[in-house]
C-alpha cells in the first residue's frame, strides 16, 4: 500500500490541532476518514432510496411483500426472507452500503412516534 502524503499545510494545520486538542494526528485523520466514508455511504443510500421510490410501481407489482436490495440504482436481489437477503448481499458486496427494504404499498413508511405528555397545555 502506498503511504498517504499530505500537503505541508494540512499537516501543520492538523498538527497544530492535535497539539490543541491533546491528541494525536494520526487520531484526527482516522476521525475525518472515517466521518468522510459515513457521508458517501448515507449519499448513496440516498441514492438508492430515491431510486426504489421512482422504481415502486414496477416493484410493487413483482415484488410486494418481498425484500429487495438496490444497489447503484439497480435491484440486484429480493427474496421473501429478509435475513437470507442480506446474507446473499453482505457476501456479494461485503461492506458496500446496499438498500435493503421491503416492498410495501407505500413507497415511504410512515413511522409514527408517541411522546410522553408533559400535562401541559399551551395557551
Amino acid at each position: 500500500m502506498d503511504a498517504i502524503v499530505l500537503e505541508p499545510s494540512l499537516r501543520m494545520t492538523l498538527e497544530q490541532d492535535a497539539a490543541h486538542e491533546a491528541r494525536s494526528v494520526n487520531d484526527l485523520i482516522n476521525e475525518a476518514v472515517a466521518h468522510y466514508l459515513r457521508e458517501r455511504q448515507q449519499a448513496k443510500i440516498d441514492r438508492e432510496i430515491a431510486a426504489y421510490e421512482a422504481m415502486h410501481a414496477e416493484l410493487m407489482r413483482d415484488h410486494l411483500d418481498e425484500w429487495v436490495a438496490l444497489h447503484n440504482q439497480e435491484l440486484v436481489d429480493h427474496d421473501r426472507d429478509r435475513v437470507a437477503l442480506y446474507r446473499r448481499i453482505r457476501a456479494r458486496y461485503g461492506r458496500t452500503s446496499v438498500l435493503i427494504r421491503q416492498v410495501l404499498a407505500e413507497p415511504i413508511e410512515e413511522i409514527w412516534v408517541r411522546t410522553p405528555s408533559t400535562g401541559r397545555t399551551t395557551a
